[in-house]
């Protein structure tokens, strides 16, 4: 689904105008119209102040996901890195990190029971 689609679907869920929109967010009226018909489309500062407006994720603003509020990710910013590292690898080199970390565990391990 697109963009213009959604925007067009909140909206209408709200109850809004596109005139209220364009003031609630202090954008022209015109270019909220622009969105609303697919004649325009929002940058990446516009986009985040439409998710955070209709309180749903900019993946769902752009239809990458059927979730207006998907569930939030239990990583921290180390472990996201981490998973981004490993997938970055080819696969003989992701056995080697994961060799790694199965040794790093297993001293860790024998730490904790002394």
């Amino acid at each position: 689904m697109d963009f213009y689609i959604r925007l067009e679907n909140l909206i209408e869920e709200r109850n809004l105008t596109q005139k209220q929109l364009s003031i609630d967010l202090h954008i022209a009226s015109s270019t909220v119209n622009g969105y609303v018909n697919n004649k325009r489309e929002p940058d990446f500062a516009t986009l985040i102040r439409f998710a955070q407006y209709f309180d749903v994720s900019t993946d769902y603003l752009l239809g990458l996901s059927k979730e207006k509020n998907p569930a939030p990710s239990s990583l921290s910013s180390t472990e996201g890195a981490l998973i981004h590292l490993y997938r970055s690898l080819s696969s003989d080199r992701q056995e080697l990190l994961v060799e790694q970390a199965k040794f790093y565990q297993s001293l860790e391990e024998k730490h904790l029971k002394k």
